[in-house]
């Protein structure tokens, strides 16, 4: 019999290499500072806006109403008619008051 050659096989082991991790540099996010005048005027053309549009309506509200308390007959219409009237103007008159302020802000501002 012939011999059989047993034929080790090296086991060759890598040499672990200990890579040098990078962290990760978070950059905050960088906030935008907005002038506090810019922003008021925004914020003022946009409230401007809505006393004008609100003040409007409630005067065409107000004469409406006074011109049908003027032409209703009856007594319940009258009555009615002089009830929203009333309500109307006082509503216009504080939008108006409203309105007064915010333009007396804007003149004080500059």
């Amino acid at each position: 019999m012939a011999k059989k050659k047993v034929i080790k096989k090296k086991i060759i082991r890598k040499k672990s290499v200990k890579k040098a991790i990078k962290k990760k540099v978070v950059k905050k996010p960088v906030k935008k500072v907005v002038s506090k005048s810019k922003k008021f005027v925004r914020s003022n053309v946009r409230k401007l806006k809505i006393v004008i549009n609100n003040l409007i309506f409630f005067i065409i509200l107000f004469v409406l109403s006074l011109i049908l308390y003027s032409v209703s007959g009856e007594e319940m219409y009258i009555n009615l008619f002089l009830m929203l009237s009333i309500i109307f103007g006082f509503v216009s008159l504080a939008f108006l008051i409203s309105l007064l302020v915010l333009l007396f802000l804007k003149i004080m501002r500059r």
